[in-house]
């Protein structure tokens, strides 16, 4: 992060206000000489005029240094964003007439080790395809951002994509490997929104829900807030995991949105549970304990229940020893 003096930056802003009424006063003398009247009363004065002239012209020059730079970094910004004229090949990438780009680079260079960077349109950053989407990876694209190992694309329709349906309303990202950044049949998903009403685990989801790409081929899902009836239960779900696109069910974790009775226990809305070696795991949380309905005793902090989809209690768990992580504890 670069540094800021902040009475750097309110110095510099009043020199340059001063340039600034330094511009306008010379205007005005110039302006001054145009009319005959004023001429004479200068021609009547010219030492002092001259020096006024003088002094003005160089408090103007910061002003005049700063429209210059402004000018330049205007022309090198157009420069770097151009639009195409005619389609252009990257690789694999085919960027149709009418895209503009945006490149990092127009001149060659090198880095700190001495090797070449990429420069003119192999060092595209952003593509934004006005006209004609361009095509990747079969679905119809009408923006890309490409990084140094990621690839972010903005869909023109829902598409199909490793297997998900995903949404348009939202970015789809890529990962991939070193060498392979214009060619998107190697782009791996990495994420994705699908869209509302999308059918996962036996679920037709009321809102959208995100997936992600998680090591050994399995997929990580991340839900809304919208409560949703999975397993019997009114849950708020958190997460789900798939061995695939809309594959098999492997784990999810969630939270009551009502309170339940189950079986011989009663726990409150927003108690934790998830899947548990093919069963539920119940974790109550401190400040709301389940309560074991016969006798009314509130189930020990730091437990979680285990119940099968009957509801009988199969055992108690320590929190730690299960993975369930409880931020919030009450010290006695």
């Amino acid at each position: 992060m670069i540094p800021i003096n902040p009475l750097a930056m309110m110095l510099g802003s009043l020199f340059l206000l001063v340039s600034l009424v330094c511009v306008a006063a010379l205007l005005a003398l110039l302006v001054a000489c145009l009319n005959a009247r004023s001429r004479r009363f200068i021609r009547a004065h010219p030492w002092w005029f001259a020096l006024l002239a003088v002094f003005l012209a160089a408090g103007s020059l910061p002003t005049v240094e700063f429209l210059r730079w402004q000018a330049r970094h205007w022309f090198e910004q157009r420069a770097l964003s151009p639009r195409l004229d005619s389609e252009q090949a990257l690789g694999e990438l085919l960027l149709p007439a009418g895209t503009r780009v945006w490149l990092e680079r127009l001149e060659p260079g090198k880095n700190l080790s001495g090797e070449p960077l990429p420069h003119g349109l192999q060092s595209l950053q952003r593509a934004e395809f006005d006209g004609q989407p361009a095509v990747i990876r079969g679905a119809a694209v009408r923006r890309l951002d490409l990084g140094d190992t990621f690839a972010e694309v903005s869909l023109v329709d829902d598409a199909q994509l490793a297997g998900w349906q995903c949404s348009a309303q939202a970015p789809v990202t890529f990962r991939y490997a070193a060498g392979a950044r214009f060619a998107p049949e190697q782009w791996q998903l990495e994420s994705c929104t699908l869209a509302a009403g999308s059918q996962v685990a036996g679920i037709t989801w009321p809102g959208p829900m995100t997936v992600h790409a998680v090591p050994e081929g399995r997929w990580q899902l991340e839900t809304t807030d919208t409560p949703v009836r999975f397993q019997g239960l009114k849950l708020r779900l958190w997460n789900l995991w798939l061995d695939g696109p809309y594959g098999a069910l492997l784990d999810w974790q969630a939270e009551l949105t009502e309170p339940l009775e189950f079986g011989p226990m009663q726990y409150p809305a927003a108690t934790r549970v998830r899947a548990f070696h093919g069963n539920l795991l119940f974790s109550p949380l401190v400040e709301a304990p389940g309560v074991e309905r016969l006798s009314g005793k509130p189930i020990e902090p730091d437990l979680s229940v285990e119940q099968d989809a009957a509801g009988e209690v199969l055992g108690t768990h320590r929190n730690g020893d299960v993975g369930v992580v409880d931020w919030f504890k009450v010290v006695p």
